[in-house]
């Protein structure tokens, strides 16, 4: 569709509250000046993103010397919520707060879950509703 971000293209920025910690931000385009980031798009009711969550943790650690940098953009879901969600379902990467949606549709989103691999310095090389198979691949 036109409103989807395609390969090639630099991804749009944004900054979003950090679910842990209210003070803290984060916005894309500083991260990705340093390292390539995979952003994944859920919902705590969206069963496939809850089916991801153990191999993000898994990619969180594989992945941290080559400075991929994961985060779980939840999308339209309160702070609270997604808390009591993580005492069953731990999540070893910083999950964001798209709490009105407007960053998924900055992504043209038009389902979850939905991933989107980022090299370093912003351009977009991967977009899909399933995760990439080897981001290590994708990282080099």
């Amino acid at each position: 569709s036109a409103y989807q971000q395609s390969v090639g293209e630099t991804a749009p920025d944004f900054t979003l509250a950090a679910l842990n910690d209210q003070n803290k931000t984060v916005t894309l385009s500083e991260v990705t000046k340093e390292s390539p980031v995979l952003l994944v798009f859920w919902a705590t009711w969206c069963p496939s993103c809850v089916e991801e969550i153990p191999l993000l943790n898994e990619w969180s650690k594989k992945y941290k010397d080559a400075g991929l940098q994961i985060f779980g953009v939840n999308v339209q879901e309160t702070r609270g919520r997604i808390l009591d969600f993580q005492k069953k379902h731990p999540m070893d990467y910083t999950v964001l707060l798209d709490e009105d949606g407007h960053v998924a549709d900055k992504f043209g989103l038009v389902g979850l879950p939905a991933a989107v691999m980022l090299a370093k310095g912003g351009e977009i090389i991967y977009y899909g509703f399933g995760l990439p198979e080897s981001p290590d691949e994708l990282i080099r």
